[in-house]
């Protein structure tokens, strides 16, 4: 095997890996040592065991150039002896894209449906020679598991297996893009709806394991990788379950897959029931997602020390700064980082119960203004009128006496009149006096009353329809882990938020004997029309 896979950095530092010494001892204006020039041909042998040549005659000194020759990158096919190797009679090699945690990754494809697929190679060195077997099993274990699970944000397992020989290999989904911690590097942080964003899809995406029981422990920006889907630059797919528990295990299994060699997990991102090697669960991610989070928003981990054991330790007793500490001209919206800091409590009871829980915490408006009411403004104050009371008793009093008086004056008058007139008056009938009238006039009846205004109607509900057809018929419809449409043809209803006409919905079109499709879409492309492709 050659031993110059990697750039001449780090080659230069792998002291241990045969003729690769030569090169970090080589200077500017030495001829190459027999050795270098072995590892960069790919003899893989110890300098001892190479048979030394002597250059031919020249006339004048060989010239040297100032620079070291170059080394071959992992990219290369080189010597590689699995490039051009069919596994299994199912996925063919074609060329080495890099090495990850537990071996190294291929770009291949399929033989027999010519889809082109990554393919993840064990690598026994990386356990030593006593733990090839565990190694072996943990790979196995990461395949088996991450097969299970289909969702959208999840990268997708076409096919694994063992050769003959002890080799091991998944056959995943080729994914163009970049990783979490590539991006990061690049930009230093990220706007809260960004994070968001992509928080979320990370949190459904581990919904769906933990339904299954399966906990990831070792979330981290560099387990995420970012892909363009239609408009969508940023379209989650989580990497690398292999350090994954899967809660069905037996208590004996569980305990060997913790302790294989090592506590498992990023140590800025690990949980402190991880480092303390007690029993994890789905809250175990949670906090994962929530230091990668403050990632996002901050800029750098919650706990960045200069050593991984000083990261440790704060892990367990320290309590995380707040982000405006780490990075003063960050804005957040209102609510965000309390619920980043609930998903880094140390405690896992005062965390996030669920993914459940978290996607619905993050349901926040990024752009941090206050919710408004339904209609979207502020409601206007209504004006009401004064009303004038009438009839008051004071005024009534005031208006009686200039009746007394007028009814005094005519009663004398009347008495007058009879005295000089009582002879005449006397043989005639008495006249009958009508009765006075009462002089307090009664009680004006009460106004009645100002209608008040009626309360405004509630805002109707905002909904809309999607109507979907395939070809075949038949096909379940599923968006985010929920069953949408158990059959096609059939219509959608969305209500609230996923109605808006620029709400973007992920459905994934499933039905046996045909490939999983999945389709972008807004409600606004109604009627939306699906041709089904059948697996071969």
């Amino acid at each position: 095997m050659c031993t110059v896979e990697r750039d001449a950095a780090h080659a230069r530092s792998s002291s241990s890996r045969g003729p690769v010494p030569a090169i970090a001892n080589w200077r500017p204006g030495a001829t190459p040592s027999a050795s270098f020039r072995a590892g960069v041909t790919g003899s893989g042998s110890h300098p001892s065991a190479i048979k030394r040549s002597e250059p031919p005659p020249v006339s004048e000194p060989p010239r040297v150039s100032e620079t070291p020759p170059p080394v071959p990158s992992a990219g290369a096919g080189g010597d590689d002896p699995l490039v051009g190797t069919v596994l299994l009679e199912r996925v063919r090699i074609e060329r080495p894209i890099a090495r990850g945690g537990m071996g190294k990754v291929y770009y291949g494809e399929q033989v027999r449906m010519k889809r082109p697929c990554a393919i993840k190679i064990l690598d026994p060195r990386m356990g030593g020679d006593n733990d090839i077997a565990e190694f072996t099993r943990r790979f196995l274990l990461e395949a088996s598991i991450a097969a299970k699970l289909t969702h959208p944000n999840v990268v997708t397992i076409f096919d694994y297996g063992e050769t003959a020989d002890g080799s091991c290999f998944i056959a995943m989904e080729y994914l163009e893009g970049k990783s979490l911690s590539e991006e990061l590097k690049s930009v230093g942080r990220m706007p809260a709806e960004r994070a968001i964003h992509i928080v979320r899809q990370v949190a459904r995406a581990l919904r769906e394991a933990h339904a299954l029981g399966v906990v990831h422990r070792d979330m981290k920006p560099g387990n995420v990788y970012l892909v363009k889907r239609d408009d969508d630059d940023d379209v989650v797919k989580v990497l690398d379950f292999g350090l994954v528990k899967d809660n069905a295990a037996e208590g004996g299994q569980e305990q060997q897959h913790t302790q294989f060699g090592q506590i498992m997990g990023s140590p800025r991102y690990m949980a402190p029931e991880q480092v303390q090697g007690k029993p994890v669960d789905s809250r175990t991610d949670i906090y994962s997602v929530g230091a990668m989070l403050f990632t996002m928003l901050a800029g750098r981990p919650p706990f960045d020390k200069a050593s991984e054991l000083a990261i440790l330790m704060a892990q367990v007793s320290e309590k995380p700064p707040p982000i405006g500490s780490v990075a003063p001209d960050v804005v957040l919206p209102p609510g965000l980082e309390a619920v980043v800091m609930k998903c880094l409590a140390k405690d896992p009871a005062e965390r996030y119960a669920s993914m459940e829980e978290l996607i619905n915490a993050l349901k926040l408006r990024p752009d941090g203004q206050a919710t408004t009411s339904d209609s979207g403004a502020l409601a206007s104050p209504r004006l009401v009128p004064p009303v004038l009371t009438v009839g008051e008793p004071e005024p009534r009093r005031r208006t009686a006496v200039p009746w007394v008086l007028a009814g005094a004056t005519a009663v004398l008058l009347v008495a007058g009149f009879a005295l000089v007139s009582r002879d005449r008056l006397s043989d005639a009938p008495t006249a009958g006096i009508s009765p006075v009238p009462s002089l307090v006039p009664s009680s004006a009846p009460s106004p009645a009353p100002v209608p008040s205004a009626p309360p405004p109607p509630p805002a109707p509900v905002v909904t809309a329809r999607l109507h979907v057809d395939t070809d075949p018929p038949g096909v379940k419809i599923k968006e985010e882990g929920e069953v949408m449409c158990e059959a096609t043809p059939c219509d959608i209803v969305y209500t609230g938020p996923m109605a808006d006409p620029t709400y973007e919905h992920l459905l994934v079109l499933l039905k046996v004997d045909y490939k999983l499709e999945r389709k972008l879409v807004k409600v606004s492309a109604s009627p939306l029309s699906v041709k089904m492709t059948r697996a071969r």
